[in-house]
């Protein structure tokens, strides 16, 4: 009896630490809100300052899961999502790490990247490229929040292409027309304002 106490805690406590567990955070297509796309009308305009580094998947990765870490609130990884990684897409990272030796990496379609980048990368090592493509963006304010049926008015999910799950985002982070979130630390400290 006292062991099957001790398995039903553990199993609850997973589901509740799970970061997509319930119906209840089922992703948002904000694209779908008149309320929040109004906002992109008069939304300021961006480009990503820091360069981004890019590579081609190696062969041997094909078919793996990509985890892609973001910074908890005490700056610790906290793993954001998991992709598996194709021959279609190019695998991105930030120059700088999100803690350690722990960096944000992401998978990016190879179509998108040179819509954004221009050209294509044609080695599987990290090398920089500068985005050429800008960005609106508004910020997630306590009214976004409710419109994206925030729970907690800290976060909410929004649906992404990438992910059937889903992507957080943060209070006094950024909404993008690109159809994803910046975390408020992120945009700080990799894009600038464009007049």
């Amino acid at each position: 009896m006292k062991n099957a106490l001790l398995a039903t805690a553990f199993t609850a406590l997973l589901s509740l630490s799970s970061f997509h567990a319930t119906a209840e955070t089922e992703p948002v297509t904000f694209q779908d809100i008149p309320e929040v796309m109004a906002e992109f009308y008069s939304a300021k305009v961006f480009r990503k300052k820091a360069f981004t580094l890019g590579r081609l998947p190696h062969p041997s990765e094909i078919g793996r899961k990509l985890p892609t870490y973001v910074a908890d609130e005490n700056g610790k990884p906290k793993l954001e999502t998991e992709n598996v990684i194709s021959s279609d897409v190019v695998i991105a990272r930030n120059p700088e790490p999100v803690s350690g030796a722990v960096f944000n990496e992401w998978l990016v379609p190879k179509e998108k990247w040179q819509e954004t980048y221009v050209e294509l990368p044609d080695q599987m090592r990290f090398m920089p490229f500068q985005r050429a493509k800008t960005i609106k963006a508004i910020p997630i304010t306590d009214d976004i929040l409710t419109l994206l049926g925030s729970e907690d008015g800290e976060t909410a999910v929004i649906a992404v292409e990438w992910n059937d799950q889903g992507m957080m985002v943060y209070k006094d982070g950024y909404l993008t027309d690109g159809g994803y979130g910046i975390a408020p630390e992120e945009m700080d400290k990799t894009y600038e304002e464009i007049d």
